[in-house]
């Protein structure tokens, strides 16, 4: 029996649902809606012979060679197509050869498609952005977490090498590389201007990024200077929930997608990842409220003295270094959060408290 487009994409998101970062239908269709913008359907077909493990073109080809009819050739084909169009992750094994697997909405095909978005596909995230973010949370392990700007730091803070932005940087290896904020294009494309002029704040050290045209190589000074010009600008440095460096985030509150919707929470600390929190001298406070208006989380009240909300202070530091008395320090919380050591172990983890959330419902 052939199947109806809407089937095909329904059975996708069914598919992407079982990813350590899922993709949960929404009762107004909106899911659907996101995917249709897209995938093809063609690629939405495809997609769902991929899983969340690396896999040759070779091993794919023999999963859907029966069921879609088609050649190795074709495979390979296809599966380029879809990595170049940003719709799947990819690597390669030990001995070069190339590796495919599904890509989640975020962080996945929604980052690969800088440059790539159109009104079809902002209007559908838009609908379907309360439904993911209770999924991008749910579990209480995000891909990312927030970690203080270089400035806020002292030999007080304690801070652990997983939280120190120029450790991590250490740890990069090959390609530096400064790619376009895709959540800043998205406000774009719905009409909004972001407060910051810095739109290259996006660091990985992805050598496809470069080679598909969505980033420019930089070198590793360069990619300091950058840091330090976000923290300047009052930028968030946000990057994956885990110790090894692969990427940086420079957010703002106006446009990223974390901040921007956290922000509305009672208590958004307790939703992002960190390890630190801000505190104020009382005696040495002039209360002149520069910290409450730089303050990317709403997180500083200002009576006499200015006051740290700790529900929602997240540590990220941008308020240190603009106080001109020099009136607040960050320090570390009692309990520190040890991120996982890489990408692959902070989704077995998720997928493990998924399990474990699941277990305790029933």
């Amino acid at each position: 029996m052939t199947e109806t487009e809407d089937e095909i994409y329904r059975k996708l998101q069914q598919h992407l649902d079982t990813l350590p970062v899922g993709f949960p239908a929404k009762e107004d269709g909106a899911d659907i809606r996101v995917l249709k913008a897209f995938f093809t359907p063609e690629e939405a077909k495809f997609a769902t012979f991929l899983d969340f493990f690396p896999s040759t073109a070779k091993d794919i080809w023999r999963r859907v060679k029966r069921k879609l009819g088609i050649s190795l050739e074709e495979t390979e084909k296809t599966l380029i197509s879809m990595r170049d169009k940003g719709l799947i992750y990819h690597g390669k094994d030990s001995s070069g050869k190339p590796l495919y697997l599904n890509a989640p909405l975020a962080i996945g095909f929604f980052e690969f498609a800088i440059d790539n978005l159109n009104k079809e596909k902002v209007e559908a995230l838009e609908e379907y952005l309360d439904t993911f973010m209770e999924e991008f949370f749910s579990t209480g392990i995000p891909q990312v977490r927030t970690i203080p700007i270089n400035a806020a730091i002292t030999s007080d803070t304690g801070i652990m090498p997983y939280d120190e932005v120029w450790k991590l940087f250490d740890q990069m290896e090959g390609t530096f590389a400064v790619a376009p904020c895709v959540c800043v294009q998205e406000r774009e494309v719905l009409g909004h201007k972001c407060a910051h002029d810095l739109t290259e704040r996006c660091l990985t050290n992805s050598s496809w990024y470069v080679e598909q045209g969505h980033a420019r190589k930089i070198t590793k000074e360069e990619a300091r200077a950058l840091v330090k010009k976000a923290q300047d600008d009052g930028l968030v440095i946000q990057p994956g929930n885990y110790k090894r460096g692969e990427w940086f985030c420079l957010c703002c509150k106006c446009c990223c997608g974390i901040l921007s919707n956290v922000i509305k929470l009672e208590k958004p600390a307790q939703l992002l990842a960190t390890n630190h929190y801000s505190v104020v001298d009382e005696d040495a406070c002039q209360a002149c409220g520069t910290c409450v208006d730089l303050c990317p989380m709403d997180a500083i009240d200002l009576d006499e003295i200015a006051s740290i909300n700790l529900d929602r202070c997240i540590g990220c530091g941008v308020c240190i270094p603009a106080c001109p008395a020099e009136a607040i320090t960050l320090k570390r919380k009692e309990k520190v959060t040890e991120p996982p050591e890489d990408r692959m172990d902070m989704f077995g983890k998720i997928m493990k408290r998924k399990r474990e959330l699941r277990k305790a419902e029933n």
